[in-house]
């Protein structure tokens, strides 16, 4: 076994729902942690999936997700050829790293963010560099990222927006980024929240067809509310695409999984609808947290990262009034999922009560 593995200690879920919410007598629980769509997705999926026959069940599936892999193309403007789809974004990640990493090689991360881009760095053996992001306002220090390249530097990571701080880069200053690096350094954009920005030109996607070291990962399990169904998809060119096709494990998408992401990817008014709540929403929670005084990272996804002090004591007060939020990334900042318009409203007296403490 490699040691590297030997080291990682396993993912710790959250409870059941009913399980919390008898473990400490709640009535109601709202579930923020996850950055889950509270909305969840659209009709159309459920149709979809209940329209499958039961005849599929003893075949295996379309192993190019064709359907799903043509609502995608035309939705994003790229060449189906430039596809390739995971179990939810995680197993993409999980690609990315073992096709580019080796035990000699560097990955360059921006500090905070999603931490599963360090862990499959360590399972590959590789290294993981971490460059803090400017503390003043969350935004990631590219001049530092470029300085921290060496001639083992294989693969940089750019969850944008960002995750845990919600904080997006623009777009501009992505590509000036990119421009500077050596065409041997992969930088992978992970736009899992990029359909919650409300600012023009959100995504790098129409870039990749112009930089062969350039990946945008997508996921249906954030905006589009299928956290449970796990689809995600890369855009990427050649020699990259071929690559990924060739360790992606076979027929990894079930039918249900095509059915219903294409269902999802055609709905996209339902898809506006939502993101529009949220946007709304966030606009809300952040200047309920600036009148309060409160320190965050403007956000543009649908989380809010806020410095809180004791951030375990605040997390277990929240839990007991019924609100579950995400108290384990850090020991002064909390990160908090948007919920329901009356969980909001909720969350914030419980936040200031939990502050009192």
């Amino acid at each position: 076994m490699k040691e590297t593995v030997k080291k990682l200690a396993a993912y710790q879920a959250e409870l059941p729902e009913e399980v919390v919410k008898a473990k400490y007598g709640l009535q109601h629980l709202a579930r923020l942690s996850a950055n889950e769509s509270v909305y969840g997705p659209s009709p159309k999926v459920g149709e979809a999936v209940r329209a499958v026959s039961d005849d599929v069940l003893g075949y295996y599936p379309d192993g190019q997700a064709t359907p799903l892999r043509e609502a995608v193309a035309d939705l994003t403007q790229v060449n189906p050829e430039n596809l390739v789809f995971g179990v939810g974004a995680d197993e993409l990640i999980q690609l990315l790293t073992r096709t580019i990493l080796t035990p000699e090689s560097e990955m360059i991360v921006p500090d905070p963010t999603f931490g599963e881009y360090a862990i499959h760095a360590e399972i590959e053996q590789a290294t993981t560099v971490k460059v803090p992001v400017n503390p003043a306002d969350g935004h990631v220090d590219f001049e530092a990222m470029l300085a921290a390249i060496t001639d083992q530097t294989t693969m940089i990571w750019l969850a944008n927006p960002n995750n845990p701080t919600g904080v997006f880069e623009k777009t501009a200053d992505i590509e000036a980024f990119l421009t500077q690096l050596p065409s041997t350094v992969t930088l992978v954009v992970d736009e899992a929240y990029y359909d919650f920005v409300d600012e023009p030109d959100a995504t790098v996607a129409p870039l990749v067809s112009q930089y062969k070291n350039l990946v945008v990962l997508r996921t249906l399990s954030k905006a589009y509310g299928l956290a449970n169904l796990r689809i995600g998809y890369g855009i990427m060119q050649d020699p990259l695409y071929t690559a990924m096709q060739a360790v992606r494990l076979p027929y990894n998408l079930s039918t249900y999984q095509i059915v219903g992401g294409t269902a999802a990817i055609l709905d996209q008014d339902y898809l506006a609808k939502n993101v529009a709540a949220f946007q709304s929403e966030r606009t809300k929670f952040q200047n309920f947290l600036r009148d309060e005084g409160l320190t965050f990272y403007e956000s543009q996804a649908n989380f809010i990262w806020i410095k809180v002090g004791k951030t375990k004591k605040v997390g277990q007060a929240l839990l007991q009034s019924g609100y579950q939020v995400n108290d384990r990334l850090n020991s002064e900042w909390i990160r908090i999922a948007l919920g329901t318009p009356d969980d909001n409203e909720g969350l914030k007296e419980a936040f200031l009560a939990a502050l009192k403490n």
